[in-house]
C-alpha cells in the first residue's frame, strides 16, 4: 500500500493553496504539487487535496490502461 504525505507549501492572495504531495509505494516515490481553493480549515483543505489526488489517480489509471491496450 502506498503512503501519502501532504504538506502546504504556498498560499496565494486569490485564496488558492498549493500543496506538495509525496507518494511512496513499492514501485517507487513521486512528488508533485496540487493547487486547491482554500475551503476553510486545514483538515478541509487536505481533504480537498486528497479528493483531487483521487480524481487524478482515476484519470491516470484510465490513460495507462488505454495506452497498454
Amino acid at each position: 500500500m502506498a503512503g501519502i504525505h501532504v504538506t502546504q507549501v504556498e498560499q496565494h492572495p486569490n485564496g488558492k493553496l498549493v500543496y506538495s504531495v509525496r507518494v511512496q509505494s513499492a514501485e517507487g516515490r513521486t512528488e508533485f504539487p496540487i493547487e486547491v481553493q482554500d475551503v476553510g480549515t486545514t483538515a478541509q483543505n487536505e481533504e480537498a487535496v486528497l479528493r483531487s489526488m483521487l480524481r487524478f489517480a482515476e484519470e491516470l489509471t484510465e490513460s495507462v490502461r488505454k495506452r497498454l491496450g
